[in-house]
Formats: structure tokens, sequence, C-alpha cells
């Protein structure tokens, strides 16, 4: 069908670490009309005061954009065996989601953090514990009307995406299918993931590489079938709302020029 870039805008989001906020990128977002996906990764919970986060919270929504945000994920173990592990890592998921009633988010992103290698021998245990975290984090979203969506990384089977969702048991934790990561760390198996999670995936990653890392490229300048990913999801009556992930410097541009030519809705 496509759409105007202009139109297109207002409609996604763009990822930004909150630490660029504060360099100067807060600015730029507001002067571009773009709205943030913002990463509460664990050096911003930990480094700025809580005025930090109210005051660009503050400049998002009185210049109309919406948020959505990006829990911390580097070192942690939402499902982790080891009681230790599992204990911080959901110390610090919780010290996010106490910027939601600040931020008022659409949505908050996490990791699951499942890895076959690590978890395989004990998946009962790791789904226990893994639903255990999310159903936690869920009850804290659900009086602010915030939706928990659970992304994929290094999985590399969609069912284990529907046997935590079916043990939470929350109408507010779906997932958020990371196209570039099914390529780039999975199977690339786009198809099984489509028809396993259709139903249940409510966000979106987008962005691109050539199967051999997570490189984060513009969309359309590598294998992902982005094409296929929209429309199968359109034709199924999904629209699930949508971050780009452009990780290098003007890669934004061509991203939405791509997109807005594919855009299903």
């Amino acid at each position: 069908m496509g759409i105007s870039t202009a139109a297109l805008v207002a409609q996604v989001q763009v990822n930004i670490p909150f630490a660029f906020l504060q360099a100067g990128y807060l600015e730029l977002f507001l002067r571009r009309g773009l709205n943030p996906e913002i990463g509460l990764d664990a050096y911003s919970l930990g480094h700025y005061a809580p005025g930090f986060f109210r005051r660009a919270a503050g400049a998002f929504q009185a210049a109309g954009r919406h948020i959505t945000l990006h829990g911390p994920f580097q070192d942690l173990a939402p499902g982790a065996l080891d009681d230790g592990v599992l204990a911080a890592s959901r110390r610090r998921l919780r010290q996010a989601f106490r910027y939601l009633p600040v931020f008022r988010p659409r949505a908050v992103v996490c990791h699951l953090g499942y890895e076959e290698r690590h978890y395989r021998w004990d998946q009962e245990n790791w789904l226990a514990r893994s639903a255990a975290t999310w159903k936690e984090l869920a009850a804290l979203a659900a009086p602010y009307g915030v939706p928990v969506m659970l992304e994929n990384v290094y999985e590399t089977d969609p069912e284990l995406f529907r046997e935590v969702l079916k043990r939470v048991n929350m109408p507010n934790v779906q997932v958020c299918f990371d196209v570039g990561h099914l390529l780039a760390f999975s199977t690339g198996d786009f198809d099984t993931w489509l028809k396993t999670l259709a139903p249940v995936i409510g966000h979106l990653h987008l962005h691109d590489n050539h199967g051999d890392g997570d490189s984060h490229l513009a969309l359309g300048a590598g294998r992902v079938p982005l094409k296929e990913v929209l429309r199968y999801l359109a034709a199924h009556h999904r629209r699930p709302s949508i971050t780009l992930e452009p990780h290098q410097e003007g890669s934004l541009e061509p991203s939405l020029e791509y997109l807005a030519e594919i855009w299903p809705w």
C-alpha cells in the first residue's frame, strides 16, 4: 500500500540509549519529530538521578511524542538457575520498571534471555523461573496499562515463547519479534516463527543484516525478508507497534524510505 515518510515517522519508534539523549540526541529527536524507544541500560539506571529521567520524559510528552522503553539486558538472566544471578536480574529489571509512571510508555521491551547451551538440560526449571519473573514484572506494569514485550535474541524455538506466555497467563505480556536477531543468531525460519507467534506479536524490532552478525544495517541493505514479514502480519490482521533500530549514522533515512515503500497497512 505504501505511506509517506512524513506520515511514517509519526507511527514508528526509533531506538536510542538513554545516555545518548543526554549527549545531544534529545534535541535531535525533538527537532525531527521522532518517537523514541529509550534504552534503560544498566549504566543509565546506575549513573543518572531520577530527575534526569523525569526531564527527558517531560520533554517528549510536552512535544506530543509517544515513548516505548527497552529494559536492561546486558549480563541479566531472567530465568537463571543460580538463585543469586536470578535475584540480581530481577532487581535490575524492577529498577527500570519503577520509571513506567514517569515515561508512561506504550510498551516496555525485555529480552526473554533463553540460551539453549545453558538451559536445555534443565529447561523446566528455567521455564518456571522465567515465568515467575515476567509475571511479577507484568503485574508492576499492569496498573499503568503497559504491555511487556518479550524479545527474541538467541532463542531457536518459537514454541518457547508460547510456553512462557501460557505460564505467565497475563494479557499484557506479548512478543517483540526482532527480525534481525532471527536471521543473525537463530534459525532464520521466518515462516515457522510467524505461523507460531503471529497471534501474540505485539511489537517489532526492524533492522537488517546478511545473516553473519547482528550488524543493524539500514532496512533493505541485507537479507531479512522484511516485506514478507509485514505482509504476513497484515494479512493475518496483526498490526504491531514498530521500532527501527539503526545503529549507524545515516541509516535512519534509508530505513524510513524503504519501510514507507513496503508498508502494508
